[in-house]
């Protein structure tokens, strides 16, 4: 029995950081304020505003959710996968035999000995294992 992927429009799930102006320490702020007076630094570009990134918590539970919507509500397969150099890389395989969307979504996943749900599992295949997208394949049986 062969396994038939099929693009069901579910979209892919990446990772999303937003930024934030980062704040100059007290002792940064006396550092940068010394060198201009000393003049080995001019002020505009002493206190420039820095930049940071940081995890946008919301945006990517709101497109998890988005994810979980487009999952079908019926029996099948959901293959769970990457792409790597233009080439399919199946990661996980999800079955269910009454309601593939409630049923992915109420799992969990045994990572290293301990149970992640499906959206901490997705955030540590992209932050830790460095894939960039998962992609969602609906699996039919031929």
């Amino acid at each position: 029995m062969a396994l038939r992927l099929i693009d069901g429009g579910i979209p892919s799930f990446e990772w999303k950081m937003k930024r934030f102006e980062k704040s100059f320490s007290e002792e940064e702020k006396t550092e940068l304020q010394l060198k201009i007076e000393l003049g080995e630094i001019e002020e505009k570009v002493a206190f420039k505003k820095r930049l940071g990134l940081r995890d946008d918590f919301e945006s990517n539970l709101e497109r998890y959710r988005m994810l979980i919507r487009k999952i079908p509500a019926s029996p099948g397969r959901l293959v769970i996968g990457t792409t790597i150099a233009g080439r399919l890389k199946i990661l996980s395989v999800f079955s269910s035999v009454t309601d593939l969307r409630e049923d992915f979504k109420k799992s969990s996943k045994q990572v290293d000995g301990v149970t992640l749900n499906r959206f901490n599992w997705l955030k540590k295949l992209i932050k830790e294992d460095g894939y960039s997208s998962i992609c969602f394949l609906i699996g039919r049986d031929d």
